[in-house]
């Protein structure tokens, strides 16, 4: 079963899955590394989530703009640092801003 709700609700679809026995996977997007952090931990989360489940964006970008790789020998590694458990690579963030708006304060 190919859970493709909006990416706020994919552990509500698969507890419903789950319910009758159904396993499921989460599809990804040619998204950037935190956005994939976030899609893997909701991966974990689910225990019928026992397919594959893509990160390709790693793939489709020069940069994840992380500074560790959510993937490594051909796994994805579930971070365990606070929050999502990953960390920006700000070098990178500041290489590819394209503009960006400064606050007072």
């Amino acid at each position: 079963f190919n859970v493709a709700p909006s990416d706020w609700d994919f552990l509500d679809m698969a507890r419903i899955a789950a319910s009758a026995d159904i396993p499921v996977w989460q599809a990804s997007n040619v998204d950037l590394g935190i956005f994939d952090a976030f899609r893997l931990h909701a991966s974990a989360a689910a225990p019928n989530c026992t397919f594959g489940s893509d990160l390709c964006g790693n793939f489709a970008h020069e940069h994840s703009l992380l500074k560790e790789p959510l993937v490594q020998d051909g796994y994805a590694i579930v971070p365990t640092g606070p929050g999502l458990g990953v960390e920006l690579d700000e070098d990178a963030v500041a290489r590819y801003v394209v503009s960006a708006q400064h606050w007072p304060g």
